[in-house]
């Protein structure tokens, strides 16, 4: 997997998903290997952190800064520090509804669901409200805190796939930093 650092000229999420699109030219649209999470819109363009299984090139919509080769090695039992930008939801009436998880422990319950195989302890949350031209803004939730790697297999899944909704958008994306 690659670890890289980008940086674009938007941000609207559709065009900032866009735009790391353009960094894997001739990949099908429906064979994502990527995750992404803007670091840091402050000014005119928006730096993003991008994981990804193939080497981005970067464009004219999105420069590469950095880029490094990793390989995730997680060990049941240890912690790890841990930060995800996510979009916790919930189906109502049967799957056919879904909304926005707006209760904090109900949002912290969402992402022990969601990452199971880790005792997950939440240090910090805040809402970041995301705009996109091509749909509704939605509110993100960043948490940051300490796991446990219980199940590394099911651990190292989340952080290769994701969790939950709106990837495309950049959530998902979870980072992990071993703890001395």
């Amino acid at each position: 997997m690659y670890l890289s650092k980008v940086v674009v000229n938007s941000h609207d999420s559709y065009e900032q998903h866009k735009a790391v699109w353009s960094l894997f030219p001739g990949t099908p649209d429906r064979k994502r290997d990527h995750l992404f999470r803007v670091e840091d819109d402050s000014g005119k363009k928006c730096t993003l952190l991008l994981q990804s299984s193939t080497k981005p090139t970067g464009t004219e919509e999105a420069k590469v800064l950095a880029c490094k080769e990793f390989t995730p090695q997680l060990t049941d039992g240890c912690h790890y520090k841990f930060k995800i930008l996510a979009y916790p939801t919930k189906c109502l009436s049967q799957g056919k509804k879904i909304v926005e998880i707006k209760d904090q422990g109900e949002r912290v319950a969402w992402l022990q669901r969601k990452l199971e195989g880790a005792n997950v302890q939440v240090t910090a949350i805040e809402e970041r409200l995301v705009r996109s031209k091509k749909s509704f803004n939605s509110r993100f939730v960043c948490f940051e805190g300490v796991l446990q790697v219980l199940n590394a297999g099911k651990v190292e899944a989340a952080l290769v796939m994701g969790v939950g909704r709106k990837k495309h958008a950049g959530a998902g994306m979870l980072s992990l930093a071993r703890m001395s």
